[in-house]
């Protein structure tokens, strides 16, 4: 059974931004470095295309095709992060690896001799780099440009043959305009927001042959809010760490082909939920 599209969530590289702005009403004549994490525990909500088998107006045997909208398991991820910033400019880069487990009780599989309903797991495991670089507007304000390369591949397994198979690799390419800002609350605690949209080009290839392997154009949004505190202080006075509590939120926005008839539809893939954040200031 082919696919369709499929949606590539991904995580734009901005946690090591926001340990910058704490850094923007200082002077900076030397490159700052910084390493850092997320651990960000997530729901996914995804979508798994099916075919079925029935008759046409003309009594004719046809195939069609539904997609259902499915909670994926609840997965925790860690997201090494690592940047630079000199002056107003800051460089960061991220990469994630995220897995979740997509089941139905009844799922559609055409045969020669018509439709059956199986039960079906999906397992998906996806890849993703960011590359961004930022520019402080304001002291507490960064405008930022931001890179995405994502690979995910997708394996299926039905209550007919227990041995899951390979289904479909995806890869995808985006590019994202964002902004990061944080501002004081009481004392040494922030509050910070970020956020990233844009588009990308989508290559989903079956590894079934027998189906079209299928291009699309889709859309990233995403935004994260929360409370930053810095822990330790140098010996010149300067933050050295500090630690972010929040949520995050990435959705990709697909206009996909169906598997069979190639009926345009707007697909969906969302990952939300809490994140921690740790970064160290060099």
């Amino acid at each position: 059974m082919h696919r369709t599209k499929t949606l590539s969530a991904t995580s734009l590289a901005l946690g090591l931004l926001l340990s910058a702005t704490s850094h923007a009403q200082e002077a900076a004549p030397a490159p700052v470095f910084t390493i850092g994490a997320k651990v960000w525990n997530a729901s996914w909500l995804s979508y798994l295309p099916a075919a079925y088998a029935g008759f046409g107006a003309n009594g004719q045997p046809a195939l069609g095709d539904v997609v259902n909208a499915t909670e994926g398991s609840r997965s925790t991820s860690v997201l090494p992060l690592v940047g630079v910033r000199y002056g107003k400019f800051i460089a960061s880069g991220s990469y994630g690896r995220f897995t979740s487990d997509f089941n139905l009780l009844n799922s559609p599989v055409a045969t020669p001799s018509g439709t059956l309903l199986t039960s079906r797991s999906d397992h998906f495991v996806r890849k993703e780099s960011d590359l961004t670089l930022g520019y402080f507007v304001l002291p507490q304000v960064a405008l930022t440009l931001g890179y995405k390369h994502a690979k995910e591949r997708r394996d299926s397994r039905t209550g007919l043959s227990p041995q899951r198979a390979p289904l479909s690799d995806t890869r995808a390419n985006g590019v994202l305009l964002g902004a990061v800002a944080s501002f004081p609350i009481q004392g040494a605690l922030n509050f910070y927001a970020q956020g990233g949209y844009g588009p990308a080009r989508l290559k989903t290839r079956s590894l079934d042959n027998s189906f079209a392997q299928i291009d699309a154009h889709g859309r990233y949004l995403i935004g994260e809010f929360g409370l930053n505190y810095p822990f330790l202080i140098d010996k010149a006075g300067l933050r050295a760490a500090s630690a972010a509590i929040g949520y995050r939120s990435q959705t990709v926005k697909t206009r996909s082909s169906g598997i069979i008839y190639r009926e345009d539809r707007d697909l969906r893939d969302v990952r939300d939920g809490l994140v921690l954040s740790l970064n160290l200031i060099l």
